[in-house]
């Protein structure tokens, strides 16, 4: 039996036989009997986010570290949270509250690995790296694994965008991992302006899609073993079972950048509306379009791409894809998926989907978009109703220019066994538990005290062309502060490469740049070859970096650009 204390609480719900609100996926894991479920009283403020009448929340933990990704919380209460940057060397931490006050008091970290994915299953906790899925035998009342993980799927091809390899379960015994593409558009030269895209894209083949294999086998190798559930999939970084309807759902991030990449097709406006953020319903051997194809929620319909001879309007080949159930507006990031499977909450919440949305980085010169945990309404595995925002103000401000200018972005959703509802925030690992207490609950509103947005005034240099070559082609990525986007695309404010030797930051715009670290970070997205400038584009626009946002370099001119130019034609 869970001892708690009863202390300032507003209900106590007296479970017999299994606990609360646990899935299908959870009833194979740990049984629990006569368990007596305290809710603690919410916090003040309700943890600074706003949520519907008489619901709360209170703060499990102020903040386990920057890049925290996915979680699950153990039917005795503990919390496994996966890290996409290590923390002091860790890469998976463990949770628990030893108080009965609904924080927790313990924290415990394990493996050097990072990653997304984690899960538990059949007594087992599932978590995911870039190239492998790995399990631990979890020990009753043990908070930590006390074995070394086992190897169940690896041989994942190596690559910068999309590495994140989400997962869930159904009832059979299977696996399902989403493999995202390794590019925005299977272009021939990625992320470049004008190129068109591979035809057939070979990135289907092992990537960008959804595989099956069995939970239980270990040492699988994709490619090899198991097989593609479904493709055409860029990104489905949300992924989760319906156990009401045996069916597998996902949340897709559609592609970026078409206004930079086809500006004489797409507006400023188009390119931050569009395409859509697509709920997909997933069955064995569906394809959805990607790269060829994308939803455009304005005309309702699949659009062929422009890479392949799309004009914004035309159908062609996308006519016959697989739509989604639910059209998003573009570039809110929906990071995780959940179907609640609790009886804590109303009963409308019952088998509905919550959808955390990270928050967008693509919509600039635009304000950024998303920050929320959106709510479906589900009935019999379709949508009954329009989604709404189920808990928001994690932003801290009303405009977000930046991501990077977020206090939070909820990033992580997890199923408490009481029903309870937990969300992690990448930004600094901060974990809050959402709970229903009833009608006439007289929970105070949250009052959200916004942040004022810094904005980062740009020191105008004379260059006005280095000015419109940078917001052509450089702003979408480093934004309009020159700040980058965490993981993405780094920061051009004071950084050594902006700073430092001169040949090496013009080789980069010539050459573009893949994998390498940027003050000692590494950031995911491909810098494309921007050759097709002329020297004195590059020189302006470099001139215009090193004169702005805080910096103040040494301008470049275009003789020292043709320089550098000739030097990599004669290699």
């Amino acid at each position: 039996m869970i001892k708690m204390k009863t202390t300032c609480f507003f209900k106590i719900i007296v479970l017999t036989s299994l606990l609360v609100g646990i899935s299908c996926k959870d009833q194979k894991i740990e049984k629990t009997t006569d368990v007596v479920s305290v809710l603690p009283s919410p916090d003040s403020n309700n943890g600074d986010i706003i949520f519907p009448n008489n619901f709360g929340a209170i703060v499990v933990h102020e903040g386990i570290g920057k890049a925290a990704r996915h979680m699950v919380v153990r039917n005795n209460g503990d919390i496994y949270v996966n890290m996409h940057k290590p923390v002091n060397g860790i890469g998976l931490f463990a949770l628990r509250d030893t108080t009965g006050n609904g924080k927790a008091d313990i924290k415990e970290g394990f493996t050097d690995y990072i990653g997304t994915g984690i899960d538990i299953n059949d007594g087992y906790l599932y978590a995911s790296s870039p190239m492998e899925v790995f399990r631990y035998p979890l020990v009753d009342e043990q908070l930590l694994p006390d074995s070394k993980e086992e190897l169940v799927v690896s041989g994942f091809l190596k690559q910068n965008d999309h590495i994140s390899k989400p997962f869930t379960f159904d009832n059979e015994g299977n696996i399902y991992v989403t493999v995202g593409s390794p590019t925005n558009a299977c272009q021939e030269e990625t992320r470049s302006p004008g190129s068109k895209g591979m035809n057939p894209c070979l990135q289907l083949e092992l990537q960008a899609g959804i595989w099956s294999y069995k939970k239980d086998q270990l040492n699988q190798v994709h490619g090899k073993d198991g097989f593609r559930y479904a493709t055409g999939i860029r990104n489905a970084m949300g992924i989760d079972w319906n156990f009401e309807t045996n069916s597998l759902y996902a949340m897709q991030h559609g592609r970026d950048q078409l206004n930079q990449l086809w500006p004489d097709l797409y507006t400023e406006e188009q390119n931050a509306e569009l395409p859509a953020e697509e709920f997909l319903q997933v069955d064995k051997g569906d394809d959805f379009g990607w790269p060829y194809c994308y939803y455009d929620q304005i005309q309702n319909k699949k659009i062929l791409g422009p890479e392949y001879g799309g004009d914004s309007k035309k159908q062609g080949l996308c006519a016959n894809i697989k739509e989604p159930i639910i059209a998003f507006p573009g570039h809110l990031a929906p990071n995780d998926l959940l179907f609640y499977t609790g009886d804590q909450f109303p009963s409308r919440y019952k088998n509905g989907a919550f959808v955390a949305f990270h928050g967008s980085w693509n919509r600039a010169p635009l304000p950024q978009q998303g920050f929320f945990v959106a709510f479906v309404p589900f009935k019999n595995g379709k949508p009954t109703g329009d989604w709404e925002i189920f808990a928001n103000g994690f932003a801290g401000m009303e405009e977000v220019k930046n991501p990077a200018d977020a206090v939070n972005r909820p990033m992580g959703l997890a199923q408490g066994p009481d029903g309870s509802l937990y969300i992690v925030s990448s930004s600094n690992g901060k974990i809050w538990r959402v709970m229903y207490y009833g009608e006439n609950a007289n929970i105070k509103k949250t009052v959200i005290v916004n942040n004022t947005n810094k904005e980062d005034k740009v020191v105008e240099s004379e260059n006005i062309k280095g000015k419109k070559v940078y917001e052509t082609y450089c702003l979408a990525c480093h934004q309009s502060n020159g700040k980058g986007v965490q993981g993405l695309n780094p920061p051009l404010t004071q950084t050594d490469w902006v700073s430092g030797d001169k040949e090496k930051l013009i080789g980069v715009i010539l050459n573009g740049m893949e994998g390498e670290k940027v003050d000692g970070e590494s950031y995911r997205n491909i810098m494309a070859s921007h050759r097709f400038l002329s020297d004195e584009d590059i020189a302006d626009v470099l001139t215009y970096v090193r004169s702005s946002f805080g910096n103040d370099y040494e301008k470049i001119t275009s003789k020292e650009v043709g320089v550098v130019r000739s030097k990599i034609g004669a290699e």
